[in-house]
This record gives structure tokens, C-alpha cells and sequence, in this order.
């Protein structure tokens, strides 16, 4: 065979090959502009509508929507055991199973995450920390607030 034809056998086999016979997910083509959520249009209301911020910080002056009361610190004691004891722990002090996989949780008993207002504390639920994920998955309004009613009954640590 000569040189010039198997340079063209190689180039036919070469260009015969693309990327498209892959069936595994990491191959698969762009979104597109298809993929941008359109925006809302003007004087619509969202349903389960929720108060939009994009930083915890924005949400500070975010006052609560359901008043504090035993039931509400139960069900958030609830909600808290469900979600939250594998990185905080049980008693909301840190040291939850996940903490020895990835960085500690915070001590939610700190006066430091205490001296928070609870706007602050509800937008970290929503949006996640530091390295915390966002937690709003399944929650509705009432049971987020009722989970930041229960970590403001969370007590600093005895001194040693």
C-alpha cells in the first residue's frame, strides 16, 4: 500500500471518530440558552413564594413569619434530629459523625452564631455556610423558622 493511501486510510478513520458515541453523563452536550430559567414576568406571584436574597447578609433584617412557642421549638427539635445531628451533633454543639469526613460544624450554642439575628440564621439554612449545603430542600416557611426557633434555645457550653 502506498504511503499517500494509508494517509488517507488514517486521516478517514481519524475524522471517523468524535466524541459522540459516549453514553456516559460527563460527555453530554451544553445546556444552552434553553437552560436559563426564564424570568418572571412583571406582577406575577410566585407559588410558595419566599423572601429572595442572595447573601446571608441581605437577610438580616428578615423578621420571622411564624411567632415562637413551644410547638414551634418542638417541631424544629424534630426537624433539627432529622437534618441537622449528623453534622452539629445532637446537643447542636458540634461534633456531629460527618465532622470526622469534612471540616467541623459550628458550635451552634456560640455566642458568636447566638448574637445573630434570625434573619441571618434563617437565610443560612436557605442558602447554606461556609461549607455547609443548602438545607431549604423539603422545608416549607414554617418549618424553617421553626428550626431557627430551636437553635436559638441551644445554650453555650459549661465551662469545663
Amino acid at each position: 500500500m502506498s504511503l499517500k493511501a494509508l494517509l488517507a486510510l488514517a486521516t478517514a478513520a481519524c475524522a471517523a471518530c468524535a466524541n459522540d458515541w459516549r453514553t456516559d453523563m460527563w460527555f453530554q452536550p451544553g445546556g444552552g440558552l434553553h437552560s436559563i430559567p426564564r424570568p418572571e414576568p412583571e406582577s406575577s406571584v410566585p407559588l410558595d413564594a419566599r423572601p429572595h436574597f442572595d447573601d446571608r447578609d441581605e437577610a438580616e433584617g428578615l423578621k420571622e413569619a411564624f411567632p415562637t412557642d413551644v410547638d414551634s421549638v418542638a417541631r424544629g427539635r424534630m426537624l433539627f434530629v432529622e437534618r441537622c445531628v449528623s453534622c452539629h451533633g445532637s446537643d447542636g454543639h458540634g461534633g456531629g459523625p460527618v465532622s470526622t469526613f469534612f471540616p467541623p460544624a459550628p458550635d451552634l450554642g456560640y455566642p458568636a452564631i447566638q448574637a445573630r439575628r434570625d434573619g441571618y440564621l434563617y437565610a443560612t439554612i436557605v442558602l447554606g455556610g461556609r461549607a455547609m449545603p443548602v438545607m431549604r430542600e423539603g422545608l416549607s416557611q414554617t418549618d424553617l423558622w421553626d428550626l431557627v426557633h430551636f437553635v436559638r434555645t441551644i445554650k453555650p457550653k459549661a465551662a469545663p
